[in-house]
């Protein structure tokens, strides 16, 4: 496949989940969004990531770049729907045991997918009918005149950790959820991204989709 390789360094390390991998991929994760996203500005396409990090003291992340016609299924507009309806072409996820970033082949820690989109301030309150649309599957953060532009970054380690990076445009990044959090694993994330990274980090994982 001959995927474009990128070595991003790491800035000052996260200490927030007791345990160094995790916390090595955290930072990785914030030195992928201040490179990749935010020196790069804004109105990016969404892009995907295969992580590779077989030594979490190296201080670097390697990035191999998936390319749109690998996982952008056609016909959907949003990052998350296309995302989904690739994984959906892979088996669900089975119980593993824990795997070492450095035992993986080639060092593969994860996937990450950072995109742009929408955001309704953390204190905003949500009406009825706007609750009831969302619950059917609508976005509606679009339509509020408090919307707030988000760039986000979400990983899934080959652990099932989830990772949740948020920058609203013209603030500071910050680390959501992490594998600290009660978001710590796919089977307690919200949204469809952490859920589809978690599918097909299973299916490189187990060998059935070759990312390199």
């Amino acid at each position: 496949m001959g995927l474009e390789r990128r070595r991003v360094l790491f800035g000052e390390p996260e200490r927030i989940t007791g345990n160094a991998e995790q916390d090595a991929l955290a930072t990785a994760l914030r030195a992928i969004e201040a490179r990749e996203g935010e020196r790069r500005g804004w109105d990016q396409p969404p892009r995907l990531f295969a992580l590779h990090l077989a030594d979490i003291d190296s201080g670097a992340i390697e990035l191999r770049v998936v390319p749109p016609r690998l996982w952008a299924v056609p016909g959907h507009r949003n990052p998350a729907d296309a995302l989904a309806a690739f994984a959906a072409r892979f088996p669900e996820p089975e119980a593993v045991g824990h795997l070492a970033f450095a035992d993986s082949p080639g060092g593969f820690a994860g996937l990450a997918q950072m995109h742009e989109g929408w955001a309704a301030p953390d204190d905003a309150e949500e009406s009825a009918e706007e609750r009831a649309r969302r619950a059917a599957g609508e976005r509606t953060y679009k339509d509020r005149p408090d919307r707030l532009e988000v760039r986000l970054v979400i990983a899934v380690d080959i652990n099932g950790h989830s990772y949740l990076l948020r920058r609203i445009r013209g603030g500071e990044a910050e680390m959501v959820s992490t594998a600290a959090t009660d978001d710590r694993h796919i089977s307690q994330a919200r949204g469809r991204v952490p859920h589809a990274l978690g599918r097909l980090v299973h299916a490189v994982r187990t060998g059935v989709l070759t990312l390199d």
